[in-house]
């Protein structure tokens, strides 16, 4: 299978791209690469090819795709089209209108809200962005944590 990676602004395709049984492999210019999956949860990856190092893992966007951030690189990882439909949203949620992290999350699940009061905060393009709240409610949800890397268009809270 073929993958897309961006790295750097630098589109980067790779063949034969195999994750299965903790090994990912995948050929680059005629080389291989082997890593080992050593350990993962949500947002962090520690792979090993000889030497360890942690990839920072973000959450696919409606486009299939996902960012990944190590050794001071970042790729975006082309899982595949899957376009939302034309119209579909989010109902009653609240979208990331750009990559970016997590960076304080100012009314938890479970708080009341009124409409315009942020619910989170999102960094991105160093500068704070407010999530505010499209309605009076109570958020429902949010699944994401503090440091978590998001992509644009995810929903980052829910309100009812």
């Amino acid at each position: 299978m073929e993958k897309t990676f961006f790295i750097n602004g630098e589109e980067v395709k790779v063949q034969d791209f195999v994750h299965k049984d903790g090994v990912v492999s995948f050929k680059l210019k005629g080389k291989s690469f082997q890593y080992s999956l050593v350990t993962k949860n949500r947002t962090e990856l520690v792979l090993d090819n000889g030497t360890r190092f942690k990839a920072n893992v973000g959450t696919a966007s409606k486009d299939g795709e996902s960012i990944v951030m190590t050794q001071g690189r970042e790729a975006i990882v082309s899982i595949g089209a899957r376009k939302a439909r034309k119209g579909a949203g989010h109902s009653g949620g609240l979208a990331s209108p750009m990559p970016g992290k997590i960076f304080k999350i100012v009314k938890p699940v479970g708080s009341e809200v009124k409409k315009g009061e942020a619910i989170l905060i999102l960094e991105a393009m160093k500068m704070e962005h407010s999530i505010r709240s499209d309605k009076d409610g109570k958020v429902k949800s949010i699944p994401f944590k503090v440091g978590d890397l998001v992509q644009g268009g995810v929903l980052l809270a829910e309100v009812e």
